[in-house]
C-alpha cells in the first residue's frame, strides 16, 4: 500500500503581482475594511501615478490560494495590496528611501503571512533599484499596523514630523 499525503491544512505560498488598474475596487474595500474609511481619490491618484512614473511608484497585489484538506484551491481574488514611492534627494536625504504609501491585507485573510511576502516583494525590487531604507507612518496608537510594521523589522525613526493645520495666519 503507498503512502498517503497529509490532508492537514497548510498555506499556499501566496502570489505576488503587480497591482492593475482592475484591482481598484477589491483595493478600496480591503482599505475600507480595514481603516473605516473609503478613499477611492487617493487610490485613483496612486494608480495612475504608477502606470504614470514606475520608476518612482512600486504597487504590488497578493493572491493568497489555499491548500485545504489535500485539494488546491486556486484563489485569484485579490487579498492585498501594497503602494509604495521612491523619493531621492527630498527632505534632505543623500541616499534614495522608499516610503511605504498604503499597505492592507483583507480582514478575513490577516495572520497568514500576506503582508510579510508584500513586504519581501517590495524589498526585492528596492534592492534592485539600489534602495535600502524603507520609511512609512502610522498614529500612534494604530494598533494592528503599528504591530505588524514592528514585526517586519520597522522601528522609529530619528526625525520628528511636525504638523500645524492651517488656520488664522501665523504673524512671522
Amino acid at each position: 500500500m503507498g503512502s498517503r499525503t497529509s490532508t492537514s491544512a497548510a498555506a499556499a505560498t501566496p502570489k505576488i503581482r503587480p497591482l492593475r488598474a482592475a484591482d481598484l475596487g477589491a483595493v478600496i474595500a480591503i482599505d475600507t475594511a480595514n481603516t473605516g474609511r473609503a478613499r477611492r481619490g487617493f487610490f485613483e491618484k496612486r494608480l495612475a501615478a504608477v502606470k504614470r512614473d514606475p520608476d518612482l511608484f512600486l504597487a504590488f497585489a497578493v493572491e493568497a490560494g489555499a491548500v485545504e484538506a489535500g485539494a488546491v484551491e486556486k484563489d485569484k481574488a485579490l487579498a492585498g495590496f501594497l503602494i509604495a514611492r521612491i523619493f531621492r534627494g527630498e527632505f534632505g536625504a543623500s541616499e534614495p528611501i522608499a516610503s511605504i504609501d498604503a499597505i492592507g491585507v483583507a480582514p478575513d485573510r490577516q495572520s497568514r503571512g500576506l503582508g510579510h511576502a508584500l513586504m519581501e516583494g517590495l524589498e526585492t525590487s528596492l534592492r534592485k533599484r539600489g534602495v535600502f531604507e524603507i520609511r512609512s507612518q502610522d498614529a500612534w496608537t494604530g494598533g494592528a499596523l503599528m504591530r505588524f510594521f514592528a514585526g517586519t523589522g520597522f522601528e522609529l525613526a530619528p526625525i520628528w514630523v511636525l504638523d500645524r493645520p492651517l488656520g488664522e495666519p501665523v504673524d512671522f
